[in-house]
């Protein structure tokens, strides 16, 4: 019965598209990271990843899913559209087996506990560097998912519930178009931008607003995706069409900046007393 709880999770977590940015999305948010590390940084990251840049690895994470289906939930997390603030009971459900309070009930599985869990084992220098180049993969990732404003949202799974026709189609490469996937990749694709032109984009917006990581935790960047997600929501079947994009994409490009900015903010701070290698 095991063996079938197993395979039925797996079919299950093959059957559901990705809760991500897009690769172009998630590479983004990496490039602009990379721009902002600090020399120790860029050193550090360069030992841990060897020939791989963090753009390489970005999406690394999506495939890891297929194995480790319990990751799942750790790409988003559900907040209430009328909830006042993140509250980790409601909205970070404990890991399979445990229960709330007890002493393993450190972590749990959505996106705000595993940044800061990566984050504490990629600063970690008693792990092994394997263990850490693992934690910084998912920080990149993670990072970048919880500033897709639909990371955030628990309205009909952060909008995978609401069907739409995008730009005329209604299939959204191999599964029927969703809102989810509109914020994912559609929005970003119609820019038309190879990730060196639209990485110039990004920084030039980051130099003239002088735009910095800022203060803030996890469960802030959580809450200001539920914000943004919130007046982005269309009724099930509405059409994606060219005024939607002009009223969205400077969102979109704000927080893969903001990603990128933070992404590159933790991991100077995970390498700013000690290096990266034993």
């Amino acid at each position: 019965m095991k063996r079938i709880a197993v395979l039925v999770l797996l079919l299950v977590a093959r059957s559901v598209p990705a809760w991500a940015w897009g690769p172009q999305g998630h590479r983004l948010v990496a490039e602009v990271a990379s721009d902002h590390l600090t020399p120790e940084a860029r050193a550090a990251v360069q030992r841990l990843l060897g020939a791989e840049s963090l753009a390489d690895v970005a999406s690394w994470a999506d495939h890891y899913l297929d194995g480790v289906y319990q990751t799942f939930r750790w790409h988003f997390v559900n907040i209430p559209p009328d909830a006042v603030a993140y509250d980790r009971d409601r909205d970070c459900p404990v890991q399979p087996g445990l229960k709330a309070g007890e002493p393993r009930d450190r972590w749990r599985d959505c996106a705000v506990d595993r940044i800061e869990y990566n984050r504490e084992r990629l600063a970690d220098t008693s792990l092994d560097n394997a263990d850490r180049a693992q934690a910084l993969k998912f920080l990149v990732h993670f990072v970048g998912d919880l500033h897709q404003p639909f990371h955030g949202l628990g309205v009909e799974r952060g909008g995978n519930g609401i069907p739409v026709e995008v730009f005329g189609s209604t299939r959204c490469g191999s599964y029927p178009c969703n809102l989810h996937a509109v914020w994912d990749e559609s929005l970003i694709q119609h820019r038309g931008l190879d990730d060196t032109a639209y990485l110039k984009v990004l920084e030039e917006e980051i130099a003239a607003k002088k735009m910095a990581a800022g203060a803030g935790s996890a469960a802030d960047w959580a809450l200001e995706s539920r914000d943004l997600g919130k007046p982005a929501l269309v009724s099930p079947g509405a059409k994606i069409d060219e005024a939607y994009y002009q009223r969205n994409i400077a969102t979109v490009d704000t927080r893969l900046e903001q990603g990128g900015l933070r992404l590159a903010e933790l991991i100077n701070g995970a390498f700013a007393k000690a290096p990266a290698g034993r």
